[in-house]
């Protein structure tokens, strides 16, 4: 009989990766502040805690899947909290991305009341979610990945065990580190490349078949940049905040994080000029806007040109 899953934080990412649990079987009881993002799941017949103790006393295992190492800090630790509720038996997942030694913290302190921890964030985003083809970076003993490694599997496509607890929380804020790298400078290349008169389409192909290649080049910018949508799922200050955090793992570990430092300041500069809640792919706005160009594809822009001059006709009509 498959073990009852506790999972807290049901939002962009956390509602499809429950969905995908129930679909591999398991049985499934959801905690979010947020009263109004649970209502969809308990339309679906999905059971509600009414804390993160709730949760852990009604399942053997709790899911956590929220914004920060803050949020995941106050769920586990205040007096309705995770810890409260856990029994020596007790398994805490955090798919959150969150800062090491904050993870290694928890994992100490859940430790004292017999309970285990393993840090298991993910990459894909939402597509990924609703897929259940995320990757899964995860750190914690062996054994413990053993007993959830069929959780994991309901969920994720790819699972890498990386290390010792907070070890995957590196990993993802590392990984997010060179990922905001690479956009930022396609994101430059392309913007210069428009700028020069040349077709973003036809350099974004070259670059694909050449050694500046990247995730970035060859998925986001198809997928969400020359088309113009945008829609990636995951925000500026998400990735703001993983940057930051990369960069501060570097400066604990008296690592010098060169690019690193510089790619915080974009986001940071994003992030002041309000674009928080936009998609991160959208970085390539502000330097457009810093040139006065605009990286899109033909048929998107043949779209905008057919939809403008369609509107300035009915203007004249009217």
């Amino acid at each position: 009989m498959k073990l009852k899953v506790g999972f807290i934080g049901v939002g962009a990412m956390g509602t499809p990766m429950v969905c995908n649990l129930i679909k591999a079987g398991y049985a499934v009881t959801i905690y979010d502040i947020r009263k109004e993002a649970m209502e969809a799941l308990a339309l679906e017949g999905v059971e509600q805690a009414s804390s993160p103790k709730d949760v852990a006393k009604q399942c053997p295992v709790v899911i956590t899947m929220l914004p920060s190492s803050a949020e995941v800090e106050a769920t586990v630790l205040s007096p309705d909290g995770v810890i409260e509720g856990v029994t020596p038996s007790s398994i805490l997942i955090d798919m959150s991305s969150s800062y090491t030694y904050s993870t290694r913290m928890l994992s100490k302190k859940l430790a004292e009341k017999g309970a285990r921890m393993l840090d298991a964030p993910v990459s894909g985003g939402v597509r990924g979610a609703r897929e259940g083809t995320l990757a899964i970076m995860v750190g914690g003993d062996e054994k413990v990945l053993k007993e959830c490694r069929s959780i994991l599997e309901a969920v994720g496509s790819k699972i890498t065990h990386v290390g010792n607890i907070g070890a995957g929380h590196a990993v993802k804020c590392l990984n997010n580190m060179c990922s905001a790298c690479t956009m930022i400078i396609t994101s430059e290349a392309l913007v210069a490349a428009t700028k020069l008169g040349l077709n973003p389409e036809l350099v974004l192909a070259a670059i694909n078949n050449s050694s500046g290649r990247s995730y970035s080049s060859e998925y986001k910018f198809p997928t969400f940049v020359l088309n113009g949508a945008f829609n990636s799922g995951f925000t500026v200050s998400l990735m703001n905040k993983d940057v930051g955090m990369a960069v501060r793992l570097g400066e604990e570990l008296h690592v010098p994080m060169f690019l690193g430092t510089i790619v915080q300041q974009v986001y940071n500069y994003a992030v002041a000029k309000g674009g928080s809640d936009m998609c991160h792919t959208s970085i390539v706005k502000f330097i457009e806007e810093c040139c006065g160009v605009k990286v899109r594809g033909q048929k998107y822009s043949k779209k905008k040109e057919v939809a403008n001059h369609d509107r300035h006709r009915k203007a004249d009509l009217h």
